[in-house]
C-alpha cells in the first residue's frame, strides 16, 4: 500500500530523513529513557510511521530502556502522524519526533514485542473479544480485516442481541447473508452474525474448520455498549469450546475525538460504568481517528485512558487500518505471559505522567502500597476527570520470602470472585505467587468473577520467591481485601538440613540423599496412603526435606504420570477417612485438606457395592477435583455452627442411560436414588428419618426461537419427605472445579422442586456428565425448628 501510494502520487524516491528523538512533556522519564532524548533517528524512505515507532522501540531496547509508542507527534504540525502513512510525509530532517507512550527503566519482555506466533495445526484457535463505543469505527476495522488484508485468516462473530443488528451495514456491504450463517470470504476469513447464541456460532465455525478452512484467530465483535465480561465468562467456562478455541484477550476501540465527552455523559449511571469497564477490562486499546484532533488532544485522551487502565497497550490508528497482528497475540490469558509480565524488569508503568499512577510492580520487599490514580489531570475539559479518580484505581501487594498454601489461596480466590458490592467492583487482578510445596510459580488471573489459577514456569534457582499481585477495580475496599489476603501469607520454611551440610547425590552408589534428590523416593511412595508418606517424612531430616520440598510435588506427579494410566484416579478419599492425595497436592496442602474436612464435620454417603461395603471412596480425576473439594471443606469451616448436618453424595446414572440421553434430542433423564439416614439428636431411633433424593433433567423450551441451543432444567425429587418426623431446610451445592450450582430447598416435604438452573448442551455440567455420569453434591441439612440454614455464599441465600 505504501509503494502504491508513492507511485500514484507521481513523486520520485524520497530521501532518508534524520530526526531527533524527544518525549512528550507529560511523561515521567526514568534515567535510562531520559538519556535517549536527542538521539538521532534515521527514517528510511519506505518506512511508515509504524515502522518508525518500531525502530524507536528497538533503539530503546538496545540501550536497556523500555519504550512503547502509542503515537508519534510533530510539534511543528500539531498533529499525530497516521501510523499507516509514510514517515517522510510527516517529518523532515531536523524535526523532533515526539513519543507519546509508555516508558520504564528496562525493556519490556520480549514476548510483548517479539515475533508474531504462528498457530500450530491442531492447537486451539485464539479468540479476541472486540468491543468499543458506538461510532468509534469498529465496522471500518472489521471491513479492513475481512477485505483489506491477506496476512491472516480470521473468523468474525458479530455478537448482536437485538432483532436487527446495529452494525448490519457490514453484512449489507459484503452480502454475507442471513444470521447464523457462516460465510467464507475470498481471503479465507469467515463472518457469522449471532443474535443470542454465541456458543452456536462457535460450533458453526468449528464445523466449517473441519471442512479444511483453517483459521488464525476469531474475533467476537460486541454491540456498542456490550459488557465483555459475560462473553469472557462463557468462553472460559465452556469445556466443549475450550477444546477448539482459547481466549486471547479483549480489545477496545475508542474515538480520539469523542472519548472525553462520552465518558462524561452519564455520570454515575449504568452506561457510564459500562464505558469505564470497557476500557478497564481491555488488554489492548485502539485509539482511532488520531488524525482529526490536535496532538495535545491525543495526549489528553491518552492520559485519560491511562487513568482507567494502566497496563493495556494503546495503539493509535486511522480509518481502521492496522496490521492484523495487532489484533492477535495479546496473551492476556497465557500463563507464561502473565508470569513473564511479573518478572523484575526494573519497573512497572511508572512513566505515565500521573502523580501516584502506575502499578509499581517492583516495589520494595514489603511493599503493599496504593498505586491508585492520583490527583486529577487539570485538562480543562468539560468532563471532570477527578470524578472517577477516587472510584477507579489499583493497588499492589509485593512481598518477598513468603508463600501461600494452595488450598487456602484457592478459597480466597472464590471469595474475591464473589466480592460483595459494598466492597467494590473488581475489574482485573493478576498475580504470581510462591506456593508451599511447589517449585512452580502459582499464576492467578481474574476478570471480574471469572478466575483462573494455574502452575506457571518454575522459580529460577537464584530467583527470590515471594508474591506479587495487583488489584484493579472501582471503589475497591482496599483495607478488607488486603487484610484477608495478608492472612494467607506464611514465611517460606527452611530445610531442616541446610543444603551445604547435606550429602551430595553424585556418589558411587545410591544413598538416602541421592534417592531423595532424584525422585526415586517419591516413586517408591506413590502407592502408599498419604498418612504413611507423612510417617516416612518423620523418620529423618533428609526424607522430611525431600517430601516437603518444592520439588516434591513435581516428583510425585511425574511418578503418577509414568505409573498410572490416563483413566486412573489422581486422588482418593475413603469413607473410613484414608487419603491418597500426594499425587495431586503437596503434603502441606494435604494436611490443610484433612484438618478442614474434620473441622467441617462432613459425612461421606456414597453408594455401596460388593467391593466397598460402607461406600465407595471419593474419586478425584484431577488436581482441580481435589482442590474443589478442599475449598468446599474450608468454606464449611467458616460457617459451621454444629447444628447443621453435612453430607457428600453422588447422583449417578448408568453409562448407557446417559449415552441415550445425549443421543436422543429432547429426552429427559433421572439419576439413581440417594438415601440419607438422619439420626435424631436425642438418640431415639424411632425419631430417625430416612430421606431420599434424585436429580431430574427435563427438556426446557428455549425462549430464543432462533437459538440452536437445547435446554434442560434441573429438578430435585424428594422421596418420602412427607413421612419424616420433622421438616428440614436443605441446601445442595455441587463440588466441581468447572461450575457451581447452589439449590435452596426450603422444605423437604416438597415432592418435586424445580430449580432455577437451566443448562444448555455446552454447559460444563452437561460436558461433565458426558465424561462421567455422576453429579457430586454437598448436602447441608437442618431441621426447620432450629432456625434458618446459613448460606455458604451470596448467590444461595
Amino acid at each position: 500500500q505504501v509503494h502504491e501510494r508513492q507511485r500514484g502520487s507521481g513523486l520520485g524516491p524520497r530521501a532518508m530523513v534524520e530526526v531527533a528523538l524527544a518525549f512528550h512533556s507529560s511523561l515521567k522519564l526514568p534515567p535510562s529513557v531520559k538519556e535517549l532524548e536527542g538521539t538521532s533517528v534515521k527514517l528510511e524512505p519506505t518506512w511508515t510511521i509504524r515502522d518508525a515507532a518500531l525502530a524507536i522501540e528497538r533503539i530503546a531496547a538496545e540501550r536497556k530502556a523500555g519504550v512503547q509508542v502509542c503515537a508519534l507527534l510533530n510539534p511543528k504540525r500539531g498533529r499525530a502522524a497516521p501510523p499507516h502513512e509514510l514517515a517522510t510525509e510527516h517529518f523532515s530532517s531536523g524535526d523532533r519526533v515526539v513519543v507519546l507512550g509508555d516508558v520504564q527503566p528496562a525493556p519490556w519482555p520480549s514476548l510483548e514485542n517479539g515475533a508474531v506466533k504462528t498457530r500450530t495445526p491442531g492447537s486451539p484457535v485464539p479468540i479476541t473479544i472486540f468491543t468499543g463505543f458506538l461510532g468509534a469505527g469498529k465496522t471500518t476495522v472489521l471491513n479492513h480485516l475481512l477485505l483489506g488484508q491477506r496476512d491472516k485468516k480470521f473468523a468474525v462473530i458479530e455478537n448482536e442481541f437485538g432483532e436487527v443488528p446495529i452494525d448490519n451495514e457490514l453484512l449489507q456491504q459484503n452480502a454475507l447473508g442471513m444470521a447464523e450463517q457462516v460465510v467464507v470470504m475470498e481471503n479465507g476469513c469467515m463472518c457469522c452474525t449471532v443474535r443470542g447464541d454465541l456458543l452456536g456460532a462457535f460450533d458453526a465455525i468449528r464445523k466449517q474448520m473441519e471442512t479444511g478452512n483453517q483459521l488464525d484467530a476469531v474475533l467476537v465483535e460486541t454491540t456498542g455498549m456490550a459488557d465483555p465480561v459475560p462473553i469472557v465468562r462463557t468462553l472460559r467456562q465452556t469445556p466443549d469450546i475450550a477444546k477448539y478455541f482459547q481466549l486471547d484477550g479483549t480489545i477496545t476501540l475508542v474515538d480520539a475525538k469523542t472519548l472525553l465527552a462520552r465518558l462524561g455523559e452519564y455520570a454515575e449511571g449504568a452506561q457510564d460504568q459500562e464505558r469505564h469497564r470497557q476500557i478497564s477490562f481491555a488488554d489492548r486499546i485502539l485509539l482511532n481517528k488520531v488524525d482529526i484532533v490536535t496532538d495535545e488532544n491525543v495526549a489528553e485522551v491518552w492520559r485519560m485512558i491511562r487513568s482507567y487502565n494502566a497496563t493495556a497497550r494503546i495503539i493509535a490508528t486511522v480509518k481502521g487500518v492496522l496490521p492484523a497482528a495487532d489484533l492477535t497475540n495479546l496473551g492476556a490469558f497465557d500463563i507464561n505471559h502473565i508470569a513473564l509480565e511479573h518478572e523484575d524488569h526494573g519497573g512497572g508503568h511508572g512513566g505515565h505522567g500521573h502523580d501516584g499512577h502506575g502499578h509499581g510492580d517492583h516495589c520494595g520487599e514489603d511493599c503493599h502500597e496504593d498505586h491508585g490514580h492520583g490527583d486529577g489531570h487539570g485538562h480543562g475539559h468539560a468532563h471532570d476527570p477527578s470524578r472517577h479518580d477516587n472510584d477507579i484505581g489499583s493497588f499492589s501487594i509485593v512481598r518477598l520470602g513468603v508463600e501461600v498454601e494452595w488450598l487456602a489461596f484457592a478459597r480466597w480466590v472464590r471469595v474475591i470472585a464473589t466480592l460483595p458490592e459494598e466492597q467494590g467492583n473488581l475489574y482485573r487482578s493478576k498475580g504470581v505467587l510462591a506456593a508451599a510445596g511447589s517449585s512452580a510459580k502459582l499464576v492467578f488471573h481474574a476478570v471480574s468473577d471469572v478466575t483462573e489459577v494455574q502452575n506457571g514456569p518454575n522459580w529460577g534457582p537464584d530467583e527470590p520467591r515471594g508474591i506479587k499481585i495487583v488489584f484493579i477495580g472501582r471503589k475497591l475496599n482496599r483495607k478488607i481485601i488486603e487484610e484477608r489476603f495478608l492472612t494467607l501469607l506464611q514465611p517460606i520454611k527452611a530445610s531442616l538440613r541446610p543444603i551445604s551440610l547435606a550429602p551430595g547425590p553424585a556418589v558411587a552408589r545410591p544413598n538416602l540423599a541421592s534417592l531423595a534428590a532424584g525422585g526415586q523416593l517419591h516413586w517408591a511412595l506413590l502407592g502408599c496412603w498419604s498418612k504413611d508418606v507423612f510417617r516416612v517424612s518423620q523418620t529423618s531430616s533428609i526424607f522430611r526435606d525431600a517430601l516437603f520440598a518444592p520439588e516434591a510435588k513435581g516428583h510425585f506427579q511425574s511418578a503418577a504420570t509414568g505409573a498410572l494410566s490416563k483413566t486412573s484416579p489422581r486422588g482418593l478419599h475413603t469413607v473410613e477417612g484414608a487419603l491418597w492425595l500426594h499425587a495431586a497436592l503437596p503434603l502441606v496442602s494435604i494436611r490443610s485438606y484433612w484438618q478442614a474436612f474434620r473441622t467441617a464435620g462432613v459425612t461421606l454417603k456414597t453408594s455401596c457395592s460388593g467391593e466397598f461395603l460402607f461406600g465407595e471412596p471419593l474419586r478425584y480425576d484431577s488436581i482441580a477435583d481435589v482442590e474443589a473439594a478442599g475449598v468446599m471443606w474450608l468454606e464449611l469451616c467458616e460457617i459451621n455452627k454444629g447444628d447443621t448436618l453435612n453430607f457428600v453424595v453422588e447422583f449417578k446414572w448408568r453409562p448407557e442411560t446417559m449415552q441415550s440421553f445425549f443421543d436422543v434430542g429432547g429426552s429427559a433423564t433421572n439419576s439413581a436414588l440417594v438415601k440419607l439416614d438422619i439420626e435424631d439428636p436425642s438418640g431415639d431411633s424411632d425419631l430417625d428419618d430416612v430421606l431420599r433424593f434424585r436429580v431430574n433433567l427435563n427438556p426446557e423450551e428455549n425462549a430464543d426461537a432462533q437459538s440452536s441451543m437445547t435446554m434442560h432444567r434441573m429438578s430435585l425429587q424428594l422421596v418420602g419427605g412427607r413421612g419424616a418426623t420433622r421438616p428440614y431446610a436443605i441446601f445442595f451445592h455441587t463440588i466441581d472445579p468447572t461450575y457451581q450450582v447452589h439449590i435452596n430447598v426450603p422444605d423437604n416435604r416438597i415432592p418435586i422442586f424445580p430449580t432455577r438452573e437451566v443448562f444448555h448442551q455446552w454447559h460444563p455440567l452437561m460436558a461433565g456428565l458426558k465424561q462421567r455420569p455422576r453429579l457430586r453434591f454437598l448436602i447441608r441439612l437442618k431441621p426447620l425448628e432450629f432456625g434458618p440454614l446459613d448460606a455458604m455464599c451470596g448467590c444461595c441465600g
